[in-house]
């Protein structure tokens, strides 16, 4: 079972007995909805758990499976929260967040701490990869 709706259901003192009962759906099937992702869940699932706890549909879904942001803001060089004092740097990782962004990636702020630290102590074995991919100097 999702934890979210888990604690949501012990928080209203309900089980998916009472829901069962109070809204007309099979138990098996609450059980079964809730080890998928809400956004597989049928409308009288949801609609069945929204109910019982009060909520509108649509907000239970947000609480459940909030929708991700991403967060650069040029004037104050952050990204996610993040302040990165160089701005050379922060253009650095800007491009890389943006890029990757693009491909699905949803960083969060230790994402980015883990980059900017990455950026101001490389790794010499990325060094080194690096180096033989752009065609640098061999080791």
């Amino acid at each position: 079972m999702l934890s979210k709706i888990s604690i949501l259901l012990t928080n209203h003192q309900l089980t998916l007995k009472d829901i069962s009962q109070n809204q007309h759906l099979a138990e098996q099937d609450l059980r079964k909805a809730l080890d998928e992702n809400p956004d597989n869940w049928s409308s009288s699932v949801l609609s069945a758990l929204s109910s019982s706890l009060n909520m509108r549909p649509g907000d239970l879904l947000e609480l459940l499976d909030p929708v991700y942001s991403l967060k650069i803001n040029d004037h104050s060089q952050m990204i996610q929260g993040i302040y990165i004092e160089d701005p050379e740097i922060y253009e650095q990782i800007r491009f890389v967040v943006e890029s990757e962004h693009l491909e699905g990636w949803q960083p969060d702020e230790e994402d980015i701490l883990r980059l900017l630290d990455e950026a101001l102590n490389p790794s010499p074995t990325f060094q080194t990869e690096i180096s033989q991919i752009w065609g640098g100097e061999d080791d």
